[in-house]
């Protein structure tokens, strides 16, 4: 799939612009805040429905205006559109209104942006929010029960603030009504939970070979490499595990007055040459790990959605050097290919032909 023209109408820093893409490779070239990572954020949203940047959808909107829009036709002349508002969206295809989750993923993108340079040290959040962008366009299933498990956590959440400090075992009569209270929230999480827990761990499992093999070609080496996904709590995650598991913690999150399961508590950790990479990679090793991990989950979403991703690049060749520019390069071989910089001799040396846009 590619994408072969953008319009934004009063998004961001564009009053009206329409972008033609004549080429597969496409670069934005300008300096810092002049626009060029909105246009990537606006194909995101196309993409996925909102942005990895985004804290409220009044910050898309262009000062002084009511709302923005974007719109983007593909290589199969579908037309897609999202009205931006301050409390609400609106999607379309065709000319035909959609809910957000049948909008959903329907233009694949894979996101390289630089915070996801500091994938590895950084908050286990922005673990979650990498690879969940990524199976929730592989798995509808994955992103309703990923939503459903929000919401009830964050519901469970404010019914366990609202009980107070004042919480005491013995009160036997209290303790039941607290535990009804919590009790639907708990059973759409028992729900959830599990399998949200096996998708997660099944593409675990479906990335090792792809990942060992991409990091081999781009470092050279046999190093191992793993990931695994780890949370704090121990329970079996079945729906009868998670009820056991609130039914005996019961006290204790009344005590810390939040749910001590969920997604939001899961980590992907990571191992190279069987430690922590964290203790054993240099900079630039974490650099191929994150490198060979884009081209692995791209094989995924080629493979199980039977179209390339669009690959979103956001100004990432200037914290990388030459080898593994070429790597970066070699990763996005089939695929449309959206780059901004702020240097255009980065893309020099591109074998194929590359369309740049200066903004």
């Amino acid at each position: 799939m590619t994408l072969r023209t953008l319009t934004l109408h009063d998004f961001r820093n564009y009053t009206e612009q329409t972008f033609v893409f004549e080429k597969d490779i496409v670069v934005f070239v300008g300096g810092n805040g002049k626009g060029k990572t909105n246009i990537l954020e606006a194909i995101s949203i196309l993409s996925v429905g909102k942005s990895w940047r985004e804290t409220l959808s009044s910050d898309l909107i262009r000062n002084g205006e009511a709302s923005a829009q974007i719109q983007g036709v593909t290589d199969s002349d579908d037309h897609f559109k999202i009205q931006i508002q301050p409390k609400s969206r609106t999607f379309a295809r065709n000319d035909k209104k959609m809910t957000r989750k049948k909008f959903f993923g329907q233009i694949p993108t894979l996101l390289f942006a630089p915070e996801h340079l500091h994938l590895f040290a950084g908050a286990k959040r922005e673990r979650q929010k990498f690879f969940d962008r990524v199976l929730s366009q592989l798995s509808p299933v994955y992103r309703e029960n990923l939503s459903r498990a929000d919401k009830a956590t964050r519901q469970k959440n404010a019914l366990l603030r609202s009980f107070g400090p004042e919480f005491e075992l013995g009160e036997e009569c209290l303790s039941q009504v607290r535990t009804q209270d919590l009790a639907p929230w708990n059973e759409i999480l028992a729900e959830v939970i599990p399998d949200i827990w096996r998708e997660r761990t099944a593409f675990l499992s479906s990335l090792a070979e792809p990942l060992q093999q991409q990091l081999s070609d781009i470092s050279g080496s046999s190093d191992s490499i793993t990931v695994r996904l780890h949370t704090p709590e121990i329970y079996e995650p079945t729906p009868e595990g998670v009820r056991d598991f609130f039914r005996h913690n019961f006290a204790r999150e009344c005590a810390a007055r939040k749910s001590f399961l969920g997604p939001h508590r899961d980590d992907f950790v990571f191992t190279l040459r069987n430690r922590p990479l964290l203790s054993t990679a240099s900079r630039g090793e974490e650099r191929s790990v994150l490198l060979a991990l884009l081209a692995a989950q791209k094989n995924c979403l080629s493979e199980q959605l039977g179209v390339a991703p669009i690959l979103l690049l956001d100004d990432c060749f200037s914290e990388l050097d030459a080898d593994r520019q070429a790597a970066l390069e070699k990763l996005c071989s089939g695929s449309q290919v959206f780059f901004t910089t702020t240097h255009g001799e980065h893309f020099a040396q591109f074998d194929g032909d590359v369309q740049v846009f200066e903004i």
